[in-house]
């Protein structure tokens, strides 16, 4: 197990994605987008746990999430209400497709998606992300 493998299993699962094509798959939190649709991800927090008398598991939240430059079209925007749509599912689907990450975990959970508008540089962009939870049993080894 490791984790550069898990996070290299991330980035080949979401870059499978057709529906929606996504430009790219950046591994880290954009300060600015070139082009849109695009799928990121980050380590966005991780927690001890699964404490054992000789080692010790964690959970580490990964954050996945996708963004559309939002236009004052009617019709784009009603286009990318069915592409955040289906990024929601399809992410989904792809991620629990390999719910170890190649070996690379001993377990994953993806979270509940949520919408929502933000800022990036000088556009609007209309975001879904995505909380995807890794565990790693005995991570840490405990010397006594």
């Amino acid at each position: 197990m490791s984790r550069s493998g898990a996070l290299d299993r991330i980035d080949a699962l979401l870059s499978e994605i057709t529906d929606p094509p996504f430009v790219g798959v950046i591994r880290a939190e954009p300060l600015a987008l070139a082009g849109t649709p695009v799928v990121c991800f980050w380590v966005n927090g991780r927690v001890d746990n699964h404490q054992t008398l000789g080692d010790i598991g964690s959970t580490t939240t990964i954050m996945v999430r996708a963004y559309w430059r939002l236009q004052s079209s009617r019709v784009v925007q009603e286009a990318i209400e069915l592409d955040i749509w289906d990024a929601m599912v399809n992410i989904d689907s792809k991620l629990r497709s390999d719910a170890n990450l190649d070996g690379n975990c001993t377990d994953s959970r993806v979270g509940a998606a949520t919408v929502v508008n933000m800022q990036i540089g000088d556009a609007i962009c209309r975001t879904v992300s995505i909380p995807f939870e890794i565990d790693i049993y005995g991570e840490i080894t405990i010397t006594p």
